[in-house]
């Protein structure tokens, strides 16, 4: 049986909820952002609805004031340290690494103990030890190789010799980073459950090397294209308004029409060159987080059996152009349409998953073990720490 995710919401209606926010908690200095928080995940998860049910949302203002008063001071006492201190800052950054597993683990933790459908709650029981090898363990294996192979790369008074050990590296390093992120998301998709039921996804390295290599090449076949269209754009300009003068020299009481089409010309060079390493960001982030989404999603199961399953059908083109779109969206409107944005994306994301399996044959009991603590969830959100699946 297929059971499609739905959202009710609308932009309309979220929008009442997101201006009361913003004016309370700019009132009271920040203190209601808590309240806000909570009011926006339950009118989220309020209106996300499987199989006839919706979810809801469980953590109290209380709990998400605290994590955030902890999460923003230990920010600030970070930046006003790397100011008055830099050395100390380092080694406060290298601490921040450290504990970098502990927060991602501990986000998933309370994030799914706040959640619950038909009245039984998520559950993530993925290991402390678990998060600081899929996280840490990787990554420090890829900085040794790295060293390693400078090293040797280095060490060597043949050029032929260098230029192996280097392209070596390259494809080592290529491949080593796939196999770094598939043990993060493998570690998520295996923390998970629903009540005592936990999820089981066996993911696969090989696709994970194949997405970032079609990602690289994507990116350098979206740059081309982009840059070709900047050029005659470029062109265009330079035809009508040649840019022959030098800023240093300009009589700015004096100046000119030519002198100001020179001007314009040269900021739509600037413009154009941010412009297309956007874009091409854009269409490679879409490209992995949809191929990546769909991958996981179709091997994640409950229990051996595979009787329930899940499934995302994310195509990059729709993601790039709701990423596009939003941002426009924001920018037109000065960040009114903010609201919107995050219905449309919320809408999206569910419309493409799909849980396969008789849920109102399923039965579930609640697990009573949960995390109470918000501080790992807001301080992943202070230092924008976004490691996990969605």
């Amino acid at each position: 049986m297929e059971n499609k995710m739905n959202f009710h919401g609308t932009g309309r209606e979220f929008f009442g909820i997101w201006i009361v926010n913003i004016i309370l908690s700019l009132l009271t200095l920040g203190i209601y952002s808590a309240w806000a928080k909570v009011r926006t995940k339950k009118y989220f998860y309020g209106n996300t609805e499987l199989a006839g049910d919706r979810f809801d949302y469980h953590a109290t203002p209380k709990q998400i004031l605290i994590g955030r008063l902890i999460a923003v001071s230990a920010f600030i006492i970070w930046l006003l340290v790397g100011q008055f201190f830099p050395l100390l800052s380092g080694i406060l950054f290298l601490a921040g690494l450290l504990v970098l597993p502990w927060l991602a683990r501990n986000n998933a933790r309370f994030d799914a103990r706040m959640t619950s459908y038909r009245n039984v709650r998520l559950n993530f029981t993925g290991s402390l030890l678990g998060a600081y090898t899929a996280i840490l363990g990787r990554g420090a294996l890829i900085v040794i190789m790295f060293i390693a192979l400078v090293a040797f790369a280095t060490a060597q008074t043949n050029a032929f010799v260098t230029f192996v050990f280097i392209l070596g590296g390259f494809v080592a390093g290529f491949i080593m980073f796939a196999w770094l992120m598939k043990g993060i998301a493998s570690y998520f998709a295996n923390g998970y459950g629903y009540g005592r039921l936990s999820f089981q996804a066996e993911l696969s390295t090989g696709f994970y090397v194949r997405t970032y290599f079609g990602a690289m090449l994507l990116g350098f076949l979206v740059s081309i294209g982009t840059g070709i269209l900047s050029a005659a754009v470029v062109a265009i300009a330079e035809f009508f308004f040649p840019v022959s003068l030098k800023l240093g020299d300009m009589d700015i009481e004096n100046i000119s029409i030519s002198d100001l089409g020179g001007v314009l010309n040269l900021a739509s060079v600037i413009i154009l060159t941010y412009a297309t390493m956007f874009a091409s960001f854009l269409v490679v982030s879409a490209y992995v987080v949809s191929r990546t989404r769909n991958h996981v999603f179709s091997r994640m199961q409950v229990g051996e059996t595979g009787d329930y399953r899940l499934k995302s059908e994310m195509r990059a083109r729709d993601y790039v152009w709701l990423v596009v779109s939003n941002f426009f969206l924001q920018v037109f409107t000065l960040g009114l349409a903010r609201p919107w944005v995050q219905v449309r994306t919320s809408r999206y994301l569910l419309s493409v998953t799909t849980i396969h399996g008789d849920l109102d044959a399923l039965s579930v009991y609640e697990d009573e073990n949960g995390a109470k603590s918000a501080v790992g969830d807001e301080m992943s959100q202070v230092f924008d720490l976004d490691i996990g699946i969605s």
